[in-house]
């Protein structure tokens, strides 16, 4: 591999693929990312998840600064009370939660998953390559490793 520069393959977009896609954006490392799905929307991703303050202070870390401003903006406020109805919608309790204020940008946020997949998507498009399901890697004659995949293409890890 004398000479050849180290191209990342990332198997999987999602989040902890992306974020990483979006890290090694930033410190301008070569890469590349492989998707089963066909496209972003090709499935449901869940409801929602929340990022405690150590995941919210790594992806500050790592994503542009838009990108996480974004997060930020995309992250709901807290219910300021939770409301239980019977089964003819008649009100039987309303409980009061106090009062949460976001502390800056190092705290614990709540997200839609699938927003928090369009934000990391944002500017990785040359580099996401869709519609491609991972089988096995092997080992390259010329040094590092080829991925294979379902569609019958492979992909070696240099550039």
């Amino acid at each position: 591999m004398a000479g050849k520069r180290l191209r990342v393959m990332i198997v999987g977009a999602g989040s902890g693929g992306l974020r990483l896609a979006q890290g090694l954006k930033s410190d301008n490392i070569a890469f590349d990312v492989f998707e089963r799905d066909y496209s972003p929307t090709d499935r449901l991703q869940g409801y929602r998840l929340s990022i405690n303050t150590g995941g919210a202070s790594a992806l500050r870390n790592c994503l542009p600064a838009g990108l996480f401003e974004k997060l930020v903006a995309n992250s709901p406020k807290p219910s300021r009370a939770m409301t239980f109805l019977d089964h003819r919608l008649n009100h039987l309790l309303e409980i009061d939660l106090p009062a949460y204020k976001r502390k800056g940008t190092d705290s614990e946020l709540p997200v839609s998953r699938v927003a928090l997949r369009r934000i990391l998507l944002e500017g990785l498009d040359p580099f996401i390559h869709f519609g491609k399901k991972f089988l096995a890697f092997e080992d390259a004659p010329e040094g590092g490793v080829t991925a294979r995949f379902q569609d019958g293409s492979a992909r070696p890890a240099t550039c």
